[in-house]
């Protein structure tokens, strides 16, 4: 991403008290366990690993159907003969599911709808409508279960569970990363079947959530990163954080933990649906604690090897400048794991000479969500004197140099024997890549119009994704029967040249002996 590391703002997901709200008149149980989350808000109730994190999203992307067909673009470009092939006569591996790829610390990482069912400790069954157009036949009843049948009730005027229900929403689901603070047309909906006791995928719906925020990072129109409690949990039950402290590589000093604010009876009284809190010594407590492991976890990264992980660390180690830590060996095993960084140069003189920096309201902030890092020392500011003209040079040499590296490795990457990459050949590339892009698009929006058109002539939404599953099924066995046909009458016309032979060769004697 081109988003810088130090620019990203990890969101963590807020822990659920009940039974604070309970003692305060919120019965929330008999909904949570309709929708059988228990399990979920109480994993949230643990530490989330900022630099851990940041180092995933940084590197991070998003492997689904569109990369897939991108992916067999690119090997089509570079050996035409191969169009119209399968992935596997293409020399790729079957695509199987949407996943997000990136690596921590070198150590290739990859998330998968299962993995987050997993850490989540519920199942990926249940509602999931995304895409939702204004005129989806479910937002009526959105309208009579929480608006009670006016469509101007305000959020602030709905009932006490449904706003509750609406925090858990954009405080341990889908963080928002700014905007309006209206429910769009999907999120409406998800509210809806929380209300209605209607058990939602929660997995995929934080997956497909994961991807849009992972997209967006790309495009640089986000720099927050939500679930960073949920990608913490994932890290800990892949056995990842155990890896780093087999390599020297965690400790408890350096490693940036954050906890999500706990909503309990406090934030009734906040939201102004009591009037008082009262408190009691059973309020839930923030965990700094990791949980314990999961049997039978879905794997997060393929290699096994100890010898080879360390040697990706290393390599990972080297590039980045992170210094090993000697005393990781005597940290517990249940104590949060940190990362450690080299110090600079200018760092380090201004912690010897004593210099002190004052903190941005922004440090004061993120020291407020308990962040144990310690104290981040400024850039130093340019003088009157000092002109930026140096600056400006180190931009332009730094982004000379970062085009020459990815010229390198694009050469390394498609350059062979008989084929070198020279400057007019990139151009002609590109050039065929982008009207071959405008062309799929082009195709794709028809198919899609057709598609609409022939799903609203049949009174079916095209948001629904049931219909459209089951329509895709039945492709699957058309396409199937048709290459089947193809492939029997192919057959069939094989067989003709040699039954006329073999009809000739019988002709033969007889037309001899006649004679």
């Amino acid at each position: 991403m081109a988003i810088p590391f130090e620019s990203f703002e990890v969101q963590s997901e807020s822990p659920i008290d009940f039974a604070s709200q309970n003692r305060n008149g919120m019965e929330m149980d008999a909904l949570i366990a309709a929708h059988e989350m228990f399990p979920y808000f109480e994993m949230l109730n643990g530490p989330t690993y900022v630099t851990l994190v940041k180092d995933f999203w940084v590197r991070a992307e998003v492997y689904d159907v569109d990369a897939a067909k991108d992916e067999e673009l690119k090997v089509v470009i570079k050996d035409p003969s191969l169009r119209g092939k399968t992935r596997k006569e293409m020399g790729l591996e079957s695509f199987r599911q949407t996943e997000i790829r990136s690596a921590v610390m070198g150590i290739p990482i990859t998330i998968t709808e299962e993995v987050i069912a997993k850490a989540c400790r519920v199942t990926a069954t249940g509602r999931f409508i995304w895409n939702a157009n204004r005129n989806h036949p479910l937002l009526d009843s959105y309208k009579g279960v929480v608006l009670k049948g006016n469509s101007s009730t305000k959020l602030v005027d709905i009932d006490g569970h449904h706003r509750m229900l609406l925090k858990f929403m954009t405080e341990c689901f889908f963080q928002k990363g700014g905007g309006s603070d209206q429910p769009s047309v999907d999120h409406k909906l998800v509210l809806y079947f929380l209300a209605a006791y209607d058990k939602i995928n929660l997995p995929k719906y934080l997956m497909h959530h994961l991807c849009w925020a992972v997209k967006e990072g790309i495009r640089c129109k986000r720099k927050q990163i939500p679930c960073g409690r949920l990608l913490s949990e994932i890290f800990t039950q892949g056995k990842l954080l155990e890896t780093l402290r087999r390599n020297n590589l965690a400790s408890d000093k350096t490693l940036i933990t954050r906890i999500g604010k706990i909503i309990n009876g406090k934030t009734l009284q906040n939201m102004k649906i009591i009037k008082k809190f009262s408190p009691n010594e059973k309020d839930l407590k923030e965990s700094t604690a990791p949980t314990k492991l999961i049997k039978d976890f879905p794997p997060i990264y393929q290699e096994r090897n100890h010898k080879v992980l360390a040697k990706l660390i290393a390599d990972s180690v080297k590039e980045s400048g992170i210094t090993l830590d000697d005393e990781t060996s005597k940290i517990p095993d249940d104590a949060p794991l940190q990362v450690r960084r080299k110090r600079t140069t200018t760092d380090a003189g201004s912690e010897a000479t004593g210099a002190q920096t004052k903190k941005s309201k922004k440090d004061t902030s993120e020291a407020s969500i308990h962040d144990n890092s310690s104290t981040p020392i400024p850039k130093r500011k340019r003088g009157k004197g000092e002109s930026s003209s140096v600056d400006t040079q180190d931009t332009l040499a730094e982004a000379r140099e970062e085009r020459t590296k990815k010229m390198k490795a694009f050469k390394e990457k498609y350059e062979t024997p008989d084929f070198v990459m020279t400057p007019k050949k990139a151009k002609e590339a590109q050039k065929q890549i982008e009207e071959m892009m405008a062309a799929r698009k082009k195709e794709k929006a028809a198919l899609k119009a057709a598609r609409d058109a022939k799903l609203q002539s049949i009174g079916i939404d095209g948001s629904d994704k049931f219909y459209l599953e089951k329509l895709a099924e039945v492709k699957q066995i058309a396409d199937f029967v048709e290459q089947f046909v193809v492939k029997e009458a192919e057959e069939m016309l094989e067989k003709i040249p040699e039954a006329l032979e073999a009809d000739a060769s019988e002709a033969a004697p007889e037309s001899a002996s006649v004679a």
